[in-house]
Order: C-alpha cells, then structure tokens, then sequence
C-alpha cells in the first residue's frame, strides 16, 4: 500500500524571490474600438447588438503570426486600461497593420441585399481601414512579476489576474524551447493558447501500426494556473494525455457535429524562418447554407491565404479527404484534425499510465526551477478508506459465497422496501431483441434472490415473496424507439419543431406503458446505439424519458447488442441498478470514522442544472436540485426538494416532476409561478434565496452540507475559493456570517474535481524505490504536517473494474521494445477530488458562538465521511458523494420543451 501521493502541482518557490519579466506592452486603441464596433454591429440590424468585438479571431492571428508576441490579454477589446498584448520586443507596425486589416474586412456583413446599406458598409469599412493607418498605438514597457499574490479575507492567495494568461504562457514558451527525451528519442512540443491555460503537444504526430492501419497520436500537456481554498500560495496544475488524430479516409463527421483542427503553418512574412513554437486552431463543419463543409467565422486559416500568397492552405474538403497527407505536411504547411469519440473507434488508447506521467512531470519540474516548486507529497489523513462494505475478496469456499450473496441480497431488498413503502416493486421492459429481455428478467431474478416465479401472457412475471411483490411486464419497443421526425414549418423555430415531435413521441410512450396512480414504476427501455441516429435531433431517448415520466415511471436505457461493447448480462445488471438508484433503492453503508458523527446525521446535496440552448431539447434551463439523505429512515431515506409544494418528496418523486414540468406545454413551473429569472443578478438572487429556504428547513438535526464549488458557484458567488472563510458563510452583498446561524449543528463540505479547467491536479503514488513504479491508491490525503485545523483534503479512489489490468508501467508516447503495442492500451487516469471542509464545529466556532458544552469537530473526520460516500456495494466508487452523485443524475430528467404558441384565428366578420 502507498503511503504518499505526488500531485502534478507546482507552487511559487519563497526561497526564489521575486519572478519578474519585462514585457513591451500596447492597448487596444479607444478609436478602433468604436469605428470596429460600427461594423460589426451591422451585422446585428434585426435582434440586439453585441456587447463586445470578436477579437479571439484576431488575437489568434497575432500569436500565430507577429514576431515577439507573448501573450494577449483578456478583455482588452472593451476597456483601453486592459493591456491588449505583451510582447518580448516591439513589433514593427508595417507587419501589424496587414493582420489588422484582415481581421477587420471580416467584421460587416459580406451581403446585403438592400445597395444603399450595402454602400454604407463599405464606406464604414474603408473609414476603418485608414484609421489602422494613421493611428498607431503606443509601446510601453511593463514589468510584471509571474509570482504576485495577494491574500483574501480568508487567507487564500489570489495571484493577480494578469498570471491566468501570462504565467501558462511562459511557463510553456519554456517547455518548448527544450526536447523531452524518452526512450531514446526526442519528443519536441508546439504551444496551444486555449480559453484557460495553454496545451503543449508533440509534434509532429507519432504513428502507431497495428495489421493494416496506422494511427497518428501525440502527447499532451495542459498548464493552469489555479487557487486553493485557504492556501497562501496560488498553484500551477500541469495535466497529461494524448492527443489522437484523425486518420480515416475519409474522416467521417456526424451531422451537425464540428471538428477542432490544429495548423501548423509559418509566418507568413519574407524572412522569417525562426523555429515553429505554435498550432494555433480552427473549426471546420457542414454549413447549411454553401451546402458544404465550410470553416468557423473564428478559423484563423480563413485568413492567412490574404497574407500569404506563396503556399497553399487546407481547405476544408481536402482535409477531410486527406487527412494523413497534410498531417506530414504539404509546402510547409500542416494540419491535423482532432479524433472524436463520436468520430468512431481509434486504434490508440486515450490517457497515459502513472510511469509515463511521473516521466513526463519530472520533465516539466525541471523546467519550472528555480521559480516553481512541487507542491509537497501528501499523506493518508484518515486510517480507514472505505465504510463498511460486504466482502469481494475471491473465494472458492461454496458457504461463504452463498453467505455473501445472501447478504448482498438482503441489503437490496431493504434498500427496495424502504422506498415502496409496503407498494409492490412495478418493473416495464421495453425491449428491441429477445436476448436483452430474457437478461433483464435473469438479471432481476438475480439481483432480488427471486424464485422462479409464474410467468404471464405477453411476458409478463410475478414474484412474491415474503412482504416483497415484483411485477414485470415485458413488451415490444416498436416504432416508439425510430428516430424522431423533426417537420419544420413556417414561423417555428427548430426547437419549437423538436418539441411538437418530443411531446408526440412521449404521448404515445404513455399511452403504451398505460396510466398508473400511486407507486412510481421503472421503465428500463431498449434502444438503438447513438450512431444509428445521424440526422440532427432524431434520437428519441429524451422524448421516451418525458413519456416514461407521464406514466409515473422512472426510465433506464439499455442498448441493443449488436450496437454496443460487452456482455449484455453485464449491461442489464448495470442497467438495473441504475433503475434502482433512480427510485431511490439505494443507501449510504455504514461509514467507518476514527469517530463516530451523531446517529441522525442527515446528508443535503446541492446542485445546479443548467441546461444550454444546445442541449438535447435545444432549450434552456436552469433548476437547483436539493436532495437530503437520511440513512436511518425506514421509509423514503433519499428525497428531494419541491420548491413547488414546499417539501421533502420521495427521490422517485422528484425525477418525474423535473421531467413533467419542463415538458408541460404552458412552459416550465418555475414560469407558471411567476418567478422567472432572465438575469444572471436574478438567477443568483433567487438561487441564495433556495439555499437559505433549505437550511431553514434541514436545521432541526445535524446536518452534513455537500456542494460542488464549479457547479454551484456560477449562482452562488460566495463559494469562490477567494470569498471562502472559514466556518462562514457569504451571501452576496453581505457581510460574511458564521454558519452555525443557518443550523447549530451545520456542517459544510464543498468538493472540486478537475472539469473542463483542471482545477484538480492529477496525481500518482511514487514507488517506494527505483524497482517498484508510480502507481494508484485509494484514500484521504492530506499535506504532509497539517495542522488539526486543516480544512483541504485529497480524495481518490481505486481502479474500477472496467479499467482492466493495464500495466502501471506502460510507455505509449515512445513504446518500449517489450511492449510494441502499448499505444492501443487504454490508460486509467484516476480523478482525484478536492474536499474542503469550509464549515464545521470547531474550537474557535464554538467559541464565538459561546457553545462550551460541545466536542469541537476534527475536520479530517467530515472530509473522511465525505469521502467514504463514494463507496458503495451495488456501484463501482463513485465520481461524487452519494447525495451529490445522486443530486448531479436528477439533471437528466430536467428536458425544458420549447412553449408552442398557439395557432392565429383569423376572425371573419360576418
């Protein structure tokens, strides 16, 4: 067992001092603003403007392009007091101006149908291009230091808002300035400035060769700089993967899908023959109205042919015929475009194993001196890693498996009679072959130690046995399962069309499953792989959601066999236990903590839904789930919260009413009630408004708080890591509050995982010596020396089953000889969660809140129950806590329908 873990996380180094850099510094221009926003806003005639130019095109122009640029600036475009970029030396303006006149010939309208306006346009356009002539902006020098951190209220250090952009920048010019060497071979990266951070990729691509194909890969490293709650120094998360490249010919790409491509191209200047350090990236996808596939308005290769008239550049058509070709290169110009999982299958495994990442971090550490240092190693902050669980261990002893199946068995029957309520367990099986039914009835029988049972017409089963009465009825799928027909007519939009058909579809759904009060039912319903859906919006697995709901049953997917990977036996079990989740059979075990938390300890989960406007109903939302876990209840342990009915409802319960309210056709319940939050200031205000509400309503027992910072932040600012204070809370436009105000015994854990912007590091257990290599191990973490006041833990857990036996020491960026076919392999890379005990009853809270008469909490303890709700007997270890994992799930019924407005009649006078 490991005691330690290595988190690819680096920090500023006190010893080092200072880490300053002289850049030459220059401001978007006031005037080019205003005569650029002129133009583009002629783009807007019909609907609102703007609110800022669409310089990220521009931006991507210059890196890419003028010499000496570090870095570009965020939000320059809408303030002259925001430097726009820093440079190392001072561009000459003779190279500048030509960038900027592309860029601008790209901002009015290209038609216009009306000649007047279309002159208007021009003249607007030709004002705009003397202007970059005859104004140039000044240069100033600027010193910026890549270290600087002040430090909030609550001791968390807050580096100035210029690092984001500055310190990933240069840390990667760095890294690609010097060959990491594997295996005897030297692998050279190329910079790629993302929205957070940057990305370092091999390049050129690797190739892998299995029988007849050859797969292209490079290897991938992410840099961001990050906070964390309460910690005096900012950090730098360094991430590693594998970036694939698509080879097919051609590369096929589903409708309505696009497809990041990477270019490598030179500057397109005479002379200029410095060493290549960027790709920079575009977009390619189908346009409707050329008819073909066509390049994102913010595509930087749309406007280098205006600059460079000697090479030839990919078009869209012949990238995807000829992938493999212009990765190689053509001319000097290369491009790659990006594999997808919905592209199909890639003979190269995604992730890298622990040896390859430790190889790959102490490259990058040794790049980072004297200025960065690793954050140090941490150590198991609590002794025991998992609750009680039953026993997996292998045996061949026939008594002790038939004793764990028992038990096994028992605990899933319990968890079932709790959530019916003496109701008979009701099961729908909507299926496509014979072979998934019979698993579902085998799979049910298993999982509830069901005897044979009598068998009915049309399929149907009953079981009785003791208090427990299950009832399946299975039935044909049939033409609920084709693809939704999406008919488009005049004046409706095409989410107004998408929910015409959604409510069809869910219609007949209801009339086939067939009306049921009381008890809550699940419906598990066989489907077609996504793939055999490629006309845009015709998977019908919400609209089938939606029906299942309208019936009063909870639904569960299952795809056909010919259109999925593994056992079918092994995807019916997982099929039903997540029906099961879904109708609330499951409960917390028994946690095992170095001391015990109070019997009628209650679990609430928060977790905000934002649905976006291209989601799968191409209609937004947004909805905050609460759920509330009391583990010893004997009926309805899980619920969630109806803000509608103003109380606790069975989990099942809440499903159907997300998913009945967004479909109702007068519009969302939220709208029928009046409150209807358009603002983000409103959004917030009525979130804040929720969250006090529901600690009011769970403060008459003790309470163990559960949120993800990223998710719920964005609508309660008061959980950014720089407003955190310890054992308070901060609602906006007040002053920071104890949280003992909100309930006496109210605890609070907030959790991140790495997301979309790393905000986790990755990690790997060091090998206790040069035999042994970096592998994975499961448990609560903490630094090395904290204090009993430490409020910030590491969770992690083991390997899943489904991540098979790769080896911990596979190379895949440059295969050792031993293992030619390493790169197919697909790697477990093992997300860490950070858990942050923001509030708890500690010495000091006790203190002010003048309680002398209560045991001060250990804060490892909550991070430790926090983390031992990630296991569970009937799951593998979850991503999240129970009560969030099953909070964060709620968001798949939240299916907002657009409101259909009702036909014009036209009156006739008579």
């Amino acid at each position: 067992m490991y005691q330690l873990i290595s988190t690819t996380a680096y920090e500023p180094d006190p010893e080092a001092g200072p880490w300053n850099e002289q850049y030459r510094v220059i401001s978007f221009p006031e005037a080019w603003r205003a005569e650029f926003m002129d133009l583009y806003r002629r783009r807007w005639r019909r609907r609102d403007g703007p609110v800022g130019l669409p310089i990220s095109r521009l931006n991507d122009l210059l890196r890419a392009t003028a010499p000496g640029l570090v870095a570009t600036g965020r939000g320059a475009a809408n303030s002259a007091e925001v430097p726009w970029f820093y440079a190392s030396e001072e561009m000459p303006s003779g190279l500048v101006a030509p960038l900027l006149a592309s860029w601008a010939m790209t901002l009015p309208p290209g038609t216009d149908p009306d000649a007047e306006r279309m002159a208007d346009h021009r003249a607007a356009l030709d004002r705009a291009l003397a202007l970059i002539d005859h104004h140039t902006p000044q240069w100033r020098d600027e010193s910026v230091d890549l270290t600087a951190a002040e430090l909030s209220p609550g001791g968390t250090a807050q580096p100035d808002p210029r690092l984001y952009h500055l310190l990933p920048e240069r840390i990667g010019a760095t890294l690609t300035a010097r060959p990491l060497r594997l295996n005897g071979v030297d692998l050279s990266f190329r910079l790629v400035t993302r929205d957070q951070g940057v990305e370092l990729v091999s390049w050129p691509p690797r190739s892998y060769t299995k029988g007849k194909r050859t797969w292209h890969y490079s290897g991938l490293v992410t840099i961001t700089v990050q906070t964390v709650p309460f910690a005096a120094r900012f950090r730098v998360h360094v991430s590693y993967g594998i970036r694939r490249w698509a080879t097919g010919s051609p590369v096929w790409l589903p409708e309505g899908r696009s497809a990041t491509v990477l270019l490598d191209a030179p500057p397109p200047w005479p002379g200029a023959n410095g060493p290549r350090r960027r790709l920079t990236v575009n977009s390619l996808a189908y346009d409707r109205g050329l008819g073909m596939l066509a390049w994102s308005r913010q595509s930087l290769v749309g406007l280098l042919p205006e600059l460079d008239v000697v090479r030839a550049y990919p078009k869209p058509s012949e990238l995807v015929a000829d992938s493999v070709d212009w990765i190689e290169g053509k001319n000097g110009v290369a491009a790659g475009v990006l594999h997808s999982t919905a592209m199909g299958r890639h003979g190269v495994g995604a992730g890298v194993m622990p040896l390859e990442r430790s190889l790959l971090d102490h490259w990058v550490e040794e790049g980072l001196r004297p200025f960065l240092r690793r954050v140090p190693n941490l150590e198991r902050a609590h002794r025991k890693s998992k609750p009680v669980l039953l026993p997996t261990s292998p045996t061949k002893d026939p008594a002790k498996q038939e004793m764990r199946a028992r038990d096994r068995i028992r605990a899933r029957r319990d968890a079932v009679r709790a959530t019916l309520d003496g109701q008979p367990l009701l099961v729908d099986a909507l299926w496509q072959t014979e072979e998934t039914r019979d698993a579902l009835v085998a799979t049910l029988r298993e999982w509830l130690g069901l005897p044979a049972g009598s068998s009915g017409p049309n399929g149907d089963h009953e079981w009785e046995d003791g208090d427990l009465r299950v009832v399946l009825r299975a039935r044909p799928l049939g033409t609920l399962g084709a693809p939704l027909g999406i008919a488009r007519e005049s004046g409706r939009s095409r989410a107004q069309a998408l929910a015409q058909a959604a409510r069809e579809r869910a219609a007949r759904t209801a009339d086939q499953l067939g009306p049921r009060s009381g008890v809550v039912g699940l419906a598990i319903v066989e489907t077609l792989g996504p793939e055999r859906f490629s006309a845009k919006d015709s998977d019908p697995k919400f609209a089938l959601r939606l029906g299942c709901a309208a019936a009063r049953r909870v639904s569960q997917f299952i795809v056909v066999p010919e259109d999925a990977d593994g056992d079918v036996a092994l995807r019916a079990r997982s099929a039903l236990a997540d029906g099961m989740r879904q109708l609330g059979a499951v409960v917390p075990p028994d946690q095992q903590l170095d001391t015990k938390l109070a019997d009628d300890l209650q679990y609430l989960a928060l977790w905000y839904v934002r649905r976006q406007a291209d989601g799968p109903t191409r209609q937004a939302a947004q909805r905050l789930v609460a759920l509330r876990i009391r583990p010893r209840d004997p009926v309805h342990p899980v619920r969630g919260w109806d803000d509608n009915l103003k109380e606790w409802v069975p989990y099942a319960q809440l499903l159907l009413t997300l998913a009945t309210d967004g479909s109702a056709a007068e519009g969302s319940a939220q709208i029928r009630s009046g409150r209807v939050a358009a603002t983000s200031d409103e959004r917030r205000d009525e979130v804040e408004r929720q969250v006090r509400s529901l600690l009011y309503q769970v403060r008459d027992r003790p309470t163990l708080l559960v949120a993800n910072s990223a998710n719920l932040r964005w609508a309660w600012p008061g959980l950014n890591n720089g407003q955190l204070i310890r054992d308070m809370v901060t609602f906006y436009g007040e002053q920071p509050a104890r949280l003992t105000l909100y309930g006496a015994s109210l605890r609070m854990v907030l959790l991140r995982d790495a997301n979309s912007r790393d905000e986790t590091p990755e990690w790997y257990a060091p090998g206790g010596n040069d035999e042994e290599p970096p592998g994975f191990s499961a448990g609560l973490w903490a630094a090395r020396g904290a204090g009993p006041d430490n409020r910030v833990f590491f969770s992690t857990v083991g390997k899943p089953p489904a991540a098979g036996t790769v080896r911990r020491d596979i190379r895949k960026l440059v295969p050792d000889k031993d293992w030619p076919h390493g790169p197919a392999a697909t790697a477990w890379n093992p997300q860490a969660l950070e858990l942050t005990v923001v509030g708890c009853l500690s010495e000091a809270a006790m203190a002010t809140a003048g309680q002398r008469d209560v045991t001060p909490d250990h804060p490892a303890l909550l991070a430790a129950a926090a983390h031992q709700l990630r296991f569970h007997d009937d799951y593998h270890p979850l991503a999240r806590p129970l009560p969030l994992h099953l909070a964060s799930l709620a968001e798949e019924y939240v299916l907002p329908l657009a409101v259909i407005p009702p036909p014009v009649i036209e009156r006739v006078d008579e």
